[in-house]
């Protein structure tokens, strides 16, 4: 989404590339969103043939940029060689423009869950395979629904962990096919956070007036119910989370098994420690 038109739009990072293929391509213009125009440097992106002309570079944020691509070809390949990111608006191929917007996604509900599974031993969920910013989510894993308002997934990458979160003023469910009798939850939140919920008792874990990592950052006691609701006043990431039910001796992790998230307190600073490494409160790696 581009932050000052509100449209869609489509990110190239570096060494991002994107594919335009079609029986008979001689012309292909790459429009980029207003925000782009901040980058100011536009070299970099090259293409896989043909010639590729540049839009130039801009200090304005209003200046919006085009870069023309000419050939012959079935198939163009763009590829981010250079620094920054492109933020693609629009891609105009042959005069006729596509225009570049989410596709409809069909959300998983309460349906799609196993009314028959039964939660005797601890069940990982992992965090999806994926990354999405400032958006609506849900996702499925091991019979245990996570539905979030408005929020964001971040994969595990070789420098950040991953984490599943809530923005705030959003809410984040949790839905299973029995009664959840607990949830714990380990992760990051901002200073004065505070959080209510439709079913249960809200316990903070870690300082709310410090932006902390805790573990766990808060519980939920006294549930008896297959849905619980947490409406979050200020962000919250989940790096890991814990559903108890009344049949189980332990917990069901809600994130990798091994990925248990643990604060770490070093000179007065803040990490989490996790499968061996150590994140700043915010996810990045310190080496």
């Amino acid at each position: 989404m581009d932050y000052e038109t509100q449209k869609p739009e489509m990110r190239l990072y570096l060494g991002n590339t994107i594919t335009v293929s079609g029986t008979e391509l001689t012309d292909i213009q790459l429009v980029f969103a207003k925000s782009s125009a901040s980058n100011k440097a536009y070299a970099g992106l090259s293409a896989s043939t043909g010639t590729l002309e540049s839009g130039g570079a801009s200090e304005s944020k209003t200046d919006w940029k085009t870069d023309s691509w000419t050939g012959n070809a079935t198939q163009v390949v763009f590829t981010l060689t250079g620094s920054g990111q492109r933020q693609i608006r629009q891609i105009v191929i042959g005069g006729e423009p596509v225009v570049i917007g989410p596709e409809e996604t069909v959300l998983p509900t309460e349906e799609d869950l196993d009314p028959t599974a039964i939660y005797s031993e601890p069940t990982s969920i992992y965090v999806p395979d994926t990354t999405i910013f400032g958006q609506e989510y849900a996702f499925i894993s091991n019979n245990i629904l996570v539905h979030c308002s408005e929020g964001s997934i971040m994969r595990e990458t070789e420098e950040e962990a991953a984490y599943f979160g809530c923005r705030q003023s959003q809410q984040l469910t949790f839905t299973a096919a029995r009664p959840i009798v607990r949830l714990e939850i380990d992760g990051n939140v901002r200073k004065l956070f505070s959080a209510t919920c439709d079913e249960g008792t809200i316990q903070y874990e870690s300082d709310p007036d410090l932006e902390i990592a805790g573990y766990p950052v808060l519980t939920i006691s006294g549930i008896n119910a297959t849905s619980v609701t947490i409406l979050c006043d200020k962000n919250l990431s989940c790096y890991e989370a814990r559903a108890y039910f009344s049949d189980t001796t332990d917990s069901v992790a809600l994130q990798k098994a091994d990925a248990k998230a643990v604060k770490i307190v070093r000179n007065g600073n803040i990490y989490i420690q996790k499968n061996g490494r150590l994140f700043t409160v915010i996810g990045t790696e310190v080496q």
